[in-house]
């Protein structure tokens, strides 16, 4: 995986990395690097991620497999690396088909104690997550917010639209919503997950930042310039998006959205092996995951098609809290 998680890229100076599955020249994504590549060349059928900001859904949509991010505490966050406490990080399943999918999530969830967010949630029923896949989209109601789909550029949306296409002659409907604060999520993403992470890392921070691959040094030291205003800032837009999706979802099942707003960078050896920057493929990678996370709803990414270079491109469905049926469903 990526250095501390923090990366979208799949790069990762101390750490021999695979590149994307389907074109060496090209990355992977993060920070579930691994699980991705290995799902995808079918070294292993399922595997692990974790995901605070798309980690799991944006290496499983660069390499064309199928990932899902669970309701926040699903699955008990019991051993994860990150000493400080996260609000958005969610252990979830990547694989080759969304039953694999159901497969690991009805292993993996349940209460545990040393988890506060895993207990009280409702327990996952097996045969409801297949009996879900089974009846495929028959009547589903799926919420478009177009302002978001205009976000999307070139094939990102062209994709994701035919995916649509297809779910609609499946028997899918499809219904206009506004989340107006969707476009600032992104923002208050970035905020929320990097103070979290940093508070985790001070010790790494002060005591070993000159040791850390130069790319995640820059990312946490743009991230101590940050202060209590700002993330308080991003905790408000937080709360006021969870009532526009609230709010969205009281009309419709499910949200649909693209993966990324884009396919596989491409990456040089130097930059691999020194670590990779580019905040514009970092936006493109991270504009449609954040708002799952932030709201804590479960969120999958389902291969759809590909790019102008022939690298795959995912359609994301997020559905409303301990619903990963509706999700596994499309």
């Amino acid at each position: 995986m990526t250095e501390h998680g923090l990366s979208p890229f799949g790069a990762n100076p101390h750490r021999s990395m695979p590149r994307n599955a389907h074109d060496a020249q090209r990355l992977a994504g993060g920070s579930s690097t691994g699980s991705a590549v290995a799902v995808a060349t079918g070294v292993v059928p399922v595997a692990i991620g974790s995901d605070g900001g798309g980690s799991v859904r944006i290496p499983a949509a660069l390499n064309g497999v199928f990932g899902l991010k669970p309701t926040f505490g699903r699955i008990p966050l019991t051993g994860h690396a990150l000493r400080a406490g996260t609000s958005l990080v969610a252990i979830g399943p990547l694989g080759a088909s969304s039953a694999d999918l159901a497969e690991i999530l009805a292993a993996a969830a349940g209460p545990e104690a040393h988890d506060g967010a895993s207990v009280r949630q409702p327990a996952v029923d097996p045969s409801g997550l297949h009996t879900a896949i089974e009846r495929g989209v028959r009547g589903l109601r799926l919420g478009i917010d177009e302002d978001q789909w205009a976000a999307a550029p070139g094939a990102a949306a062209a994709v994701g639209r035919e995916a649509l296409g297809a779910l609609e002659r499946e028997g899918a409907v499809l219904v206009p919503v506004r989340i107006p604060l969707a476009a600032r999520a992104p923002a208050a993403a970035y905020v929320t997950l990097g103070v979290e992470t940093l508070t985790g890392m001070r010790e790494a921070f002060t005591l070993h930042l000159r040791e850390l691959g130069a790319d995640l040094q820059l990312v946490l030291l743009a991230i101590a310039e940050l202060g209590g205003a700002e993330f308080l800032e991003a905790q408000r837009i937080r709360s006021a998006l969870r009532l526009e999706v609230a709010t969205a979802l009281a009309a419709v099942d499910a949200l649909a959205l693209p993966t990324t707003a884009r396919g596989a960078p491409p990456v040089t050896d130097l930059e691999a092996s020194r670590g990779f920057a580019d905040p514009a493929a970092l936006d493109a990678l991270c504009r449609f995951s954040g708002l799952a996370n932030l709201t804590g709803l479960p969120a999958g990414t389902a291969p759809v098609g590909d790019d102008e270079s022939g690298l795959p491109l995912g359609l994301q469905i997020v559905g409303d809290a301990w619903d990963e049926a509706c999700v596994l469903s499309v």
